[in-house]
């Protein structure tokens, strides 16, 4: 159980593309040649169906989502939240599901043509295309070599190399070679996702990005490692899709992207998945004691996009009764919530309420000011440690 909370929290960000498989062995001379089979199909394009399609005639445009590096996994068919905000709006959403033998760039560049394509001749008279890490790299390369192929690319943490982990040398070229890609686009808006700790950025991409597409006129919005959000994969959590969803789908449509600001933008109505929460939360104890000021429900997210809620109960300074929910974050099947008992004390020094660690995470949470209290998380063993504002609920 223990590695199992942790876990939920270190969900990672997309592999890098994966390899063709080495062709196997020639059959002995002795043996029969196998009988020749078809060639599997190395990308389709499905329908997102968890809801109805409108159809070209009554839709707003469609919608081609393009996942990671991974292969598609039939227990993770949806696309990210942030799409679904898109689907909200009257788009009608479709995933290209590349298949892992045969994904490479090019590859998966004529699959998205073919695909746009395709959208473009069933009538919809507008197509995003949508990805994240090599399927955002593939989408911004398909309207580079199709010009007039999408009116709209959103890409989140576009990479297609590898990390700088494992190969650092390698790595810069997701920024050399993304500068190449975009040097190549026109006719088409672009909205830009980078963030701070991710592994597959090499550094310096924002400042040439903005330059280079500002040189170009090309209209763009580049959001560059916001502090609210980090890491490769956080473009797909639901507290990504409830902060930007509302400024990616004015994106669309807004005359001029330069003045559009995604902090000032209303959030998106992205709903928080908890569970193990009891029937009635908390009011607040009214009163600006060390510890009645804590008490109450407070929502939010962490900067790795998990939604997470600490429920605090009431109790004495040195033994505070709380509840820990960690809510589902993303839409895969391996991402599931939970909830745990917590038992904290007041830091004397800082006022803080301190959580000990338990179950794999230990929890800080400072004294809440203007109705937000700021949450720290950390595993047991140091490695991880996230952050997040959480603000109070009303009973």
């Amino acid at each position: 159980m223990r590695g199992a909370l942790a876990l939920s929290l270190l969900l990672a960000a997309a592999l890098p593309l994966a390899v063709a498989a080495q062709a196997p062995p020639r059959p002995a001379a002795t043996e029969p040649a196998p009988a020749p089979q078809a060639e599997a199909p190395r990308a389709r394009m499905v329908p997102d169906d968890r809801t109805a399609h409108a159809g070209p005639g009554r839709a707003a445009g469609a919608v081609l989502w393009n996942h990671a590096g991974d292969s598609p996994r039939p227990t993770d068919p949806a696309a990210p939240p942030f799409v679904g905000v898109l689907r909200a709006a009257g788009n009608d959403v479709f995933r290209l599901e590349r298949q892992p033998q045969g994904d490479t760039i090019a590859a998966g560049v004529a699959a998205v043509v073919a695909s746009a394509r395709d959208l473009r001749m069933r009538g919809y008279r507008r197509v995003v295309l949508a990805g994240q890490s090599a399927g955002g790299w593939i989408s911004l390369a398909a309207i580079a070599s199709a010009p007039g192929l999408a009116e709209v690319v959103v890409a989140t943490a576009p990479a297609a190399y590898g990390s700088r982990t494992a190969d650092a040398a390698r790595a810069e070229r997701n920024r050399d070679e993304l500068l190449r890609i975009l040097g190549a686009v026109r006719d088409t808006r672009v909205m830009l996702f980078f963030f701070d700790a991710d592994d597959f950025d090499p550094g310096g991409r924002g400042e040439a990005v903005a330059a280079l597409l500002g040189r170009r006129g090309v209209p763009h919005l580049l959001v560059d490692r916001p502090g609210l959000f980090r890491g490769h994969g956080v473009g797909l959590t639901s507290g990504f899709a409830r902060h930007y969803g509302g400024c990616i789908l004015a994106f669309l449509d807004v005359p001029d992207p330069a003045q559009l600001d995604c902090d000032e933008t209303p959030p998106a109505a992205v709903p928080w998945r908890f569970t193990g929460l009891p029937d009635s939360l908390p009011g607040p104890a009214n009163d600006n004691s060390p510890l009645g000021r804590f008490v109450g429900a407070w929502q939010g997210s962490l900067d790795n996009g998990d939604d997470v809620m600490l429920v605090v109960e009431g109790g004495s300074s040195t033994r505070v009764a709380a509840l820990f929910a960690r809510g589902r974050s993303r839409l895969t099947e391996a991402d599931q919530p939970f909830s745990q008992r917590r038992t904290g004390r007041l830091d004397d020094a800082t006022g803080d309420l301190v959580f000990a660690p338990s179950q794999g995470l230990s929890l800080r949470a400072t004294p809440p000011r203007e109705g937000a209290l700021r949450l720290e998380v950390e595993t047991t063993d140091g490695k991880r440690q996230y952050r997040g504002l959480l603000r109070a609920l009303s009973p």
